[in-house]
C-alpha cells in the first residue's frame, strides 16, 4: 500500500511579510504627507477668506463714512474712531501699504504670515475700491464741534 504524499504547508515566508510591511509603511507615510499638506492648504484658504472679509470691511466702513472722509475737517481717515473700525481683528493680519489719506480710488491689501507655507507672497488679498465724490452738503458736523 502506498502512503499518501504529505503536502508541504503553503504560506508566506518571513521575507515576503517583511517586504509587504515596508511597502505598506511607505504607502501610509505618503498618505500622511498628503493629509498634512491638505490641512496646511485648508488653513491657508481659511486665512485667505478671513483676509478677504477684512478687506471688504475696510471698504464697507469707508462707504459708511464717505461724507466725513471727504468733507470733515482734518484727516478723518487717520482718526482714532475710523482706524479702530478698520483694524484687523486678528493679530496675524496686517495692512500692506494702507493709504495715508482717503482717495476716491484705493487699493486695500491685507497680508498674513503662515510659517508652514513656503510661498509667503501668496498670503495676501488686494481689493481695488472706487468711491464717488460726494457733495459737501452731505456732511453735517457733529454737535459740539
Amino acid at each position: 500500500m502506498l502512503k499518501p504524499a504529505i503536502k508541504q504547508a503553503q504560506g508566506f515566508s518571513l521575507l515576503e511579510i517583511m517586504i509587504s510591511i515596508v511597502v505598506a509603511g511607505v504607502a501610509l507615510l505618503g498618505l500622511a504627507a498628503t493629509q498634512l499638506k491638505s490641512l496646511q492648504l485648508a488653513t491657508n484658504s481659511y486665512h485667505y477668506t478671513l483676509a478677504l472679509i477684512q478687506a471688504q470691511n475696510v471698504i464697507e466702513q469707508t462707504w459708511v463714512n464717505l461724507c466725513a472722509l471727504q468733507h470733515a475737517p482734518g484727516n478723518y481717515w487717520q482718526s482714532a474712531a475710523f482706524v479702530a473700525a478698520i483694524q484687523p481683528q486678528d493679530s496675524i493680519f496686517a495692512f500692506k501699504n494702507l493709504p495715508a489719506s482717503f482717495s476716491t480710488e484705493m487699493l486695500i491689501e491685507i497680508t498674513w504670515h503662515d510659517a508652514r507655507m513656503t510661498d509667503q507672497s501668496a498670503n495676501a488679498v488686494a481689493l481695488n475700491a472706487q468711491f464717488p465724490t460726494m457733495p459737501a452738503s452731505c456732511y453735517v458736523a457733529p454737535a459740539g464741534t
